[in-house]
């Protein structure tokens, strides 16, 4: 039998709350893309093998993208707390990487397509390696997955303000003029 507290909160969720899990989820997926990254380039910049100008290249081009990525942490770890508050803002995000990441995608997707069959050491006319073309396909859905989601859970919760009607509290008294003095006479 759950709690009174759970049972009170089951009964004041909005219609847009159920969304928040998916938006979550999301949100940790591309947390964990963000510490893959920044692990890849620790890895490959701090803990490689033998001292060679390209690690100092990899430090030195890949600092900036670690620092990106590490403001795209904290903004995700903002957005998850926003969502289980049932704040707007915590959407944001997802709209954002999400539309990037399809346009990256697709752009590298074309930039791929477009190189003439036989370059880059592929055998004549036979395209873009599979693991190429799924993981820019992989990147496409989840962009996309992630727009839908923020999307629909946006309008869910705005359709869900619209039917509750103003709050009380935000009204204004329009029994005085503007400025709060009320006329003596």
């Amino acid at each position: 039998m759950p709690s009174a507290s759970t049972a009170s909160r089951a009964h004041t969720a909005r219609p847009g709350d159920h969304w928040g899990t998916a938006g979550l989820a999301l949100l940790g997926v591309w947390a964990a893309l963000f510490v893959v990254a920044i692990g890849l380039w620790v890895r490959v910049a701090f803990l490689s093998g033998t001292d060679t100008t390209d690690r100092a290249l990899v430090r030195l081009a890949g600092a900036p993208v670690v620092l990106v990525a590490i403001g795209l942490l904290w903004w995700a770890w903002w957005s998850a707390r926003a969502l289980r508050r049932g704040r707007r803002e915590g959407w944001t995000l997802l709209l954002v990487l999400g539309g990037v990441s399809v346009v990256q995608a697709v752009l590298t997707a074309r930039a791929v397509l477009a190189t003439p069959a036989g370059t880059g050491g592929a055998a004549a006319g036979s395209g873009p390696p599979r693991e190429v073309v799924g993981g820019l396909l992989a990147v496409i859905a989840l962009g996309l997955v992630c727009v839908v989601v923020a999307v629909l859970a946006r309008r869910s919760r705005a359709a869900a303000d619209v039917a509750a009607g103003p709050d009380p509290a935000d009204t204004a008294d329009d029994s005085k003029p503007a400025g709060g003095v009320s006329d003596p006479g």
